[in-house]
């Protein structure tokens, strides 16, 4: 049945041109890597994106969430349509304001009164697409400052960089794998070449403006 959900997904984002690789890219974490998932070209389509989340409920169900939480953007639209299909409440986390010049973005945290919402509640932490976990390791701490029990976290696209353990949960779920490495920006190969960052796809923009160089 994995092997399946795996299939198809991958299938539904080969179609969407949304597998990117062979080029710079700065993601959330602050990490370069030379590979992204296009995210955007995904949710783009309600049908494709409400069939990802058939497949990530097929997935989760066993885990009996009571509500599901995922971190804005990418993983709000995850945790509604997977949400739909369980018939349970979602809600999101969504970043405050940057603490430091070093953060791109910045915490993941509860808003609108979420907080309350998720307090008490078996959680299902969900995301679209994990690079380097930093998205779902800040939902889960927001999850758990608000007294909510973490079940697991899941996610469509896993990139290979990170595991249960890893993201500070017990069991972790995908529907496929990406793999594809990833630097810090002081050991980034790509920067050492004189490769110049992409600005359209992941954090490029905001990694540059903060050296300076936007």
């Amino acid at each position: 049945m994995k092997d399946a959900a795996e299939s198809e997904t991958r299938e539904m984002l080969v179609e969407c041109r949304a597998l990117l690789s062979d080029d710079h890219f700065v993601y959330i974490s602050g990490d370069h890597g030379s590979g992204w998932v296009d995210k955007d070209s995904i949710f783009v389509e309600p049908r494709r994106v409400a069939r990802l989340g058939e497949l990530l409920a097929g997935a989760v169900k066993r885990l009996g969430a009571e509500i599901l939480c995922g971190p804005a953007t990418g993983g709000l639209i995850v945790a509604q349509w997977t949400a739909f299909v369980l018939g349970v409440p979602a809600v999101f986390a969504e970043h405050d304001s940057p603490r430091s010049r070093a953060e791109l973005r910045g915490q993941f945290s509860f808003h609108r009164g979420y907080d309350q919402l998720v307090a008490g509640k078996r959680v299902l932490v969900v995301d679209d697409v994990v690079n380097t976990g930093q998205s779902v390791r800040q939902t889960v701490a927001a999850v758990r400052a608000a007294g909510g029990e973490v079940a697991a976290a899941a996610a469509l696209v896993d990139r290979g960089n990170v595991d249960a353990a890893s993201l500070g949960v017990s069991e972790y779920v995908y529907l496929m794998e990406y793999d594809i490495p990833d630097w810090s920006a002081a050991d980034c190969p790509l920067c050492k070449a004189g490769v110049a960052v992409n600005t359209r796809y992941a954090h490029g923009a905001d990694f540059l403006e903060a050296q300076g160089k936007a």
